[in-house]
């Protein structure tokens, strides 16, 4: 058998197995009522939602089975940035309040052991990108930030927003010497959010472009909504996205989750089955954690609106997917 047989052998068997990777991941984001950990409705200990949650674990922190998460809440009209501490993904209780109004926050544990965060700033008919950074943990835990941009509006008049995290390059400055590389939604022509991607360097100027081939295939095939928030994560070392999209503006209950390529090209809109049957979610959040028996899991979190779902369902659901397995039990009739 020749070298060159080898390669392509090789190479048509990796395809294969990324093949089957990709709908075993499939089938367990699919299948809510297969998981072994599901919460709906997820609330902070003093009994306020926590919507759009995003779950990470501490950088450096080799405590097994601890868990913190930035989300957001409406109070009053006015949205909000809180941190919150769990040691069982299920009980939440409230750190401390990182901004006011503000929403839809990512997170990125920094190899320095800093923390950044982004979010949606909020003021009189419009919205914006803010990044913070924060020394260490204790800092976050405390608000205390010693950084702050407020990343101006480059694509849209009145919104960009929906930030996510795509990569974070530090220099020996920290901060001073970054690249911090982003997704994020714009309004485009104050009609229809699209998707964009944008580079913050140096925690001092910004570069953004529209994600064009993304959004025209998303558009052909029928989501002619927003495109909003999208969660980048790894399985079986492949880059997948979560990415919602909606089929009709306005229309809340036509929101879904597609899982694309590391590209952010759509693969399958998935067919996501809870236990009452809901159909509508939005805000995907994915995050590789490990738990107090020492097994790696991916938390998965979406938002749920009250529209075009169950009353028993709606808010933030949190469900576990375990990458040991390789089939899941078949949802009841």
């Amino acid at each position: 058998m020749t070298f060159t047989r080898l390669i392509l052998l090789s190479l048509g068997l990796s395809s294969v197995l990324r093949a089957e990777a990709s709908e075993t991941l499939i089938k367990n984001l699919e299948s809510v009522t297969s998981s072994k950990m599901c919460v709906y409705g997820l609330k902070e200990t003093g009994g306020r939602g926590m919507d759009c949650l995003k779950v990470f674990q501490a950088a450096g922190d080799n405590r097994a089975g601890v868990y913190y998460g930035v989300y957001h809440v409406r109070e009053n009209d006015v949205f909000a940035v809180y941190l919150a501490r769990s040691t069982d993904l299920i009980t939440w209780k409230n750190v401390t309040l990182l901004d006011k109004h503000g929403a839809q926050a990512a997170i990125w544990p920094c190899e320095n052991g800093g923390y950044l965060l982004a979010y949606e700033k909020d003021g009189w008919n419009s919205c914006w990108i803010r990044i913070r950074y924060y020394d260490d943990l204790s800092d976050l835990s405390t608000a205390t930030y010693s950084g702050e941009f407020d990343i101006s509006r480059t694509l849209a008049l009145t919104a960009e927003g929906t930030p996510s995290f795509e990569l974070v390059e530090l220099g020996n400055r920290g901060i001073e010497e970054s690249q911090i590389h982003l997704r994020f939604h714009y309004f485009k022509n104050i009609h229809v959010d699209q998707l964009a991607r944008g580079t913050l360097k140096n925690f001092r100027s910004w570069k953004a472009a529209p994600l064009g081939d993304v959004n025209a295939e998303l558009t052909r095939t029928g989501w002619r909504g927003n495109l909003g928030d999208r969660e980048k994560f790894s399985w079986h070392d492949t880059t997948y996205y979560l990415q919602e999209i909606q089929r009709r503006k306005g229309d809340w209950a036509s929101w879904r989750i597609c899982l694309c390529d590391d590209t952010g090209m759509p693969i399958r809109t998935l067919n996501i089955r809870t236990h009452d049957r809901s159909k509508a979610f939005a805000n995907p959040n994915a995050t590789w954690v490990t738990d107090s028996s020492n097994q790696r899991k991916l938390v998965v979190t979406l938002f749920l609106p009250s529209e075009g779902n169950s009353p028993s369902e709606v808010g933030t659901l949190l469900y576990v997917v375990n990458p040991s397995l390789t089939t899941i039990v078949p949802d009841a009739p």
